[in-house]
């Protein structure tokens, strides 16, 4: 009987130090790619600039996401992602939520601000900022980090550290961008990381946050 417990521990903690790995070398590949590569990136001109920002993303971002539910979970991506279960239901309360987020932000916008939206969207808005955002980055953080995260605790302590590593991403761009100290920003990426492992727990779909991360990067540029 301590022999099965200790087998059992043994492997809950080689699954501890395997995820861990994965963080530390995914957050090490975008941070060396925001900090310096990105530079390199940005010689090219726009268009063939941010298809290689989006190739090197899904490179690793969704590869490495993909072969660890694979290889390592010995699962299947899509099933285990969420993104063949619930399907009407997540592009409905994706849409539906997508809806309300949009009326407020118009509300702020015209009513409060007294200012419009701004349409003026470049080439890599709607590649990277909008379609490869919301893909790659649910993928990662809702589809396997907090699912990974949920077996060892309950579902908000894991929406929590999931909301704070999501956070933790975007510091590299908003270190090369001087962007660091803006502490509005922090806590409301935090706030969006909550409400979108929220959404994804209630829905049961993939789709649901993919299509809510795309519209509100988009409302959010607009405004």
């Amino acid at each position: 009987m301590q022999s099965k417990l200790s087998i059992k521990k043994r492997d809950r903690i080689s699954e501890v130090k395997i995820m861990l790995m994965y963080l530390l070398i995914f957050y090490l590949m975008w941070a060396l790619k925001e900090l310096w590569f990105v530079k390199y990136i940005d010689l090219f001109d726009e268009k063939t600039s941010a298809i290689f920002e989006a190739i090197v993303k899904f490179l690793i971002w969704i590869v490495p996401a993909w072969l660890y539910i694979k290889y390592y979970l010995n699962n299947s991506p899509v099933h285990y992602l969420k993104l063949n279960v619930n399907v009407k239901k997540g592009l409905l309360w994706g849409a539906v939520l997508s809806l309300v987020l949009g009326l407020y932000f118009a509300f702020v916008t015209y009513i409060l601000n007294g200012k419009s939206f701004q349409f003026s969207l470049s080439f890599d808005d709607y590649l990277n900022s909008f379609l490869m955002a919301g893909i790659a980055e649910e993928i990662v953080f809702r589809g396997l980090i907090l699912q990974e995260i949920n077996k060892k605790f309950t579902f908000w302590k894991a929406n929590i550290i999931t909301a704070l590593l999501f956070l933790l991403i975007h510091y590299p761009i908003w270190i090369y961008n001087s962007e660091f100290f803006v502490f509005g920003s922090h806590i409301y990426i935090f706030a969006v990381g909550l409400l979108f492992g929220f959404v994804y727990k209630k829905t049961g779909s993939l789709w649901s946050v993919v299509i809510l991360h795309i519209f509100h990067n988009f409302i959010v540029t607009i405004s």
